[in-house]
């Protein structure tokens, strides 16, 4: 969640952090399963999103248009036709439609699909638009039996513990993306993107495409992508 110093943004990220903390202690050591940490985050996040009837922030972003689209446009660096695309964790559906508005802008349709694990997000993405209410799914990632394939997957490694990270990447190529399309993870920042990378590689794609861009405030992100074609 990207933060600033909006005092009621700034409390509601704090209390959304020390909750996914206590959380990820519980996880660490034992004292809950996988399946109660990720309701436990999903929980701690759609709290701190539904604050604000705001669209960025309810997609986890405080900052203005123009920070939003510096940070988020690079998505549709990978896009290079029309096709289908999903965003894996897609809050209130406000990147599904900004990746569909930015894609028209460089001449590619893309027809856009969400997948939320929170209950109350995803009924919130579909009330902010609902002429996508169908292409709007509800589910845990690691095991959502997708009702077809997509041409551009986008997701976060953040989804999943750092241990199943490359699996993720894995099972996306194998089961969600087209047999021509593509993965995308971001956008990324810092160490985090340094861990996608690594993680990139152990999942047997040590060379994904990377876009970059630096926003006006100096910080820079990244995107990277890569083709289930070229994945033995």
């Amino acid at each position: 969640m990207d933060s600033s110093l909006n005092p009621d943004r700034r409390h509601a990220h704090l209390a959304a952090q020390s909750a996914i903390d206590a959380s990820e202690k519980d996880f660490a050591c034992g004292a809950i399963d996988e399946a109660t940490r990720l309701d436990r985050v999903t929980d701690a996040l759609a709290s701190a999103y539904l604050i604000k009837d705001d669209p960025r922030w309810g997609s986890g972003f405080d900052g203005d248009a123009e920070l939003w689209r510096q940070a988020r446009e690079l998505v549709v660096d990978a896009v290079a036709r029309d096709g289908t695309f999903l965003d894996v964790g897609c809050p209130n559906g406000h990147l599904m439609e900004c990746v569909a508005v930015w894609a028209a802008e460089r001449g590619y349709r893309l027809v856009v699909y969400g997948l939320e694990h929170s209950t109350a997000l995803a009924r919130t993405a579909r009330r902010r638009v609902p002429a996508w209410s169908d292409q709007i799914f509800e589910g845990d990632v690691r095991f959502f039996q997708s009702p077809r394939r997509f041409d551009y997957v986008r997701t976060g490694l953040e989804y999943v513990p750092a241990g199943q990270r490359a699996w993720l990447i894995e099972r996306l190529l194998r089961d969600v993306v087209s047999p021509d399309g593509r993965l995308i993870v971001g956008p990324t920042s810092g160490g985090d993107f340094e861990e996608a990378k690594a993680k990139f590689e152990t999942a047997g794609c040590p060379d994904p495409a990377i876009s970059s861009v630096t926003d006006r405030l100096g910080k820079t992100h990244h995107v990277l992508w890569v083709e289930r074609a070229s994945v033995a």
